[in-house]
């Protein structure tokens, strides 16, 4: 049996930011290591459109992280996602796994 695997992509560097605002993306991801119950065997399938996206109202240089997390779970929350795994730091997101609810 295949397994699905999405990360939240809850970027917060204005220098990869279309607009001022920390944005949110769900992408699947595809399994690149052996073990599907690690996150870290895991990547990103770019190839594969976009499950969700949206612009919350929080300010990426001068925002709270804490703020953008908090929008971006209850955006992901009203379109049927939920977050099931720690936000971790990336050099310019926050990332965490991600279900459809």
């Amino acid at each position: 049996m295949e397994r699905t695997h999405y990360t939240a992509w809850l970027a917060n560097d204005p220098s990869c930011l279309e607009q001022s605002c920390m944005d949110v993306t769900v992408l699947e991801d595809r399994l690149i290591g052996g073990d599907p119950d690690d996150p870290d065997d895991w990547t990103a399938d770019t190839s594969r459109p976009t499950a969700f996206y949206a612009v919350t109202t929080v300010d990426a240089r001068d925002g709270q992280g804490a703020d953008g997390i908090a929008e971006a779970e209850a955006l992901m929350r009203a379109a049927g996602w939920r977050v099931v795994s720690d936000w971790e730091t990336t050099p310019h997101a926050l990332t965490a796994t991600v279900e459809r609810h």
